[in-house]
């Protein structure tokens, strides 16, 4: 995926993420990612 892509999507991710407003599922979803962001690259 070329650069422009990734940020094309980085950007869409991050306002679908602004437009939720329950705060549970934010909850939810942060500590989602900073599961993933644990595991060692190659393990997703």
């Amino acid at each position: 995926m070329t650069n422009a892509v990734e940020d094309l999507q980085m950007l869409r991710l991050i306002t679908a993420f602004q437009k939720i407003t329950d705060k549970d599922a934010r909850r939810l979803i942060l500590m989602f990612v900073e599961e993933q962001l644990e595991k060692p690259p190659g393990k997703a």
